[in-house]
């Protein structure tokens, strides 16, 4: 039986392709974002499901009854999120990095509603995450999610895909790695206001008529600022680094699945 040329098996095997497809997008990086219109984000996938599909394995049991089916759909969707799910791993340090940051200028009560992910971050978070973004793009990311995408169908089974016990430790290498970068890209702030506030704590036991919370509140978003300013060099360098063993971490993840 045919529609349109094609058989039932292969409409199948095509909706599968474009519901993993789809799952990625949701929840990718870029892609993802709240800010991307949902009719763009499945046109693109359904781009993608058509210049991935001719290569993807026709012979593969695809079930021919409804409840099957529909438990294959839901595998295949599965897949897909897990496989974004490393995305938002990565993103999620940058954020982190300026929660830090943020907290310790004292802007951690100034929150705004992020339009790509609608959460509420501080400020600082949100201007470090756009910078991201800039520096992701300019490091052909978005190329590389893409990349991965199609790399899915190669290592992982359209139907059947199972866990592997190496995949738990490379997503708890990836959240550790999370955590260490944030701490790096927020040090240079971490450690300048950490000394200004020791500087404001021995100026407040030997001038004890200086309100030390007057002059420390805008010194401290001062000089936040203004080494937030001088560490960008060393922010494009950590999230290089980053990137590149996210690249690998994120292949070498696709391939164990």
């Amino acid at each position: 039986m045919s529609r349109f040329g094609f058989s039932v098996t292969e409409i199948q095997i095509f909706l599968l392709v474009f519901i993993r497809i789809a799952a990625m997008m949701a929840v990718l990086p870029i892609f993802g974002d709240k800010s991307v219109p949902s009719l763009l984000r499945l046109g693109l996938s359904f781009f993608l499901a058509v210049i991935i599909y001719p290569v993807v394995p026709k012979a593969i049991p695809v079930p021919q009854g409804l409840p099957e089916f529909v438990f294959q759909l839901a595998q295949t969707l599965f897949v897909g999120f897990f496989i974004g799910f490393f995305g938002i791993i990565f993103f999620g340090a940058i954020q982190l990095a300026g929660e830090i940051a943020g907290f310790q200028m004292g802007f951690a009560i100034v929150s705004v509603l992020d339009p790509m992910s609608q959460v509420q971050m501080s400020i600082i978070a949100q201007f470090q995450s756009y910078l991201a973004i800039l520096l992701f793009l300019l490091l052909n990311g978005h190329l590389m999610l893409i990349q991965g995408i199609a790399e899915s169908f190669r290592y992982i089974p359209l139907l059947g895909a199972g866990w592997n016990g190496h995949m738990a430790q490379i997503l708890i290498q990836m959240t550790g790695q999370m955590f260490v970068v944030a701490v790096k890209i927020s040090a240079p702030i971490f450690v300048t206001l950490l000394l200004t506030n020791v500087g404001l704590g021995i100026m407040a036991r030997t001038l004890q008529q200086m309100n030390v919370f007057i002059v420390g509140f805008p010194l401290q978003i001062g000089l936040g600022l203004a080494t937030m300013a001088i560490s960008i060099p060393l922010f494009f360098y950590v999230f290089e680094k980053y990137y590149n063993q996210f690249s690998i971490d994120w292949f070498r993840m696709i391939r164990l699945f």
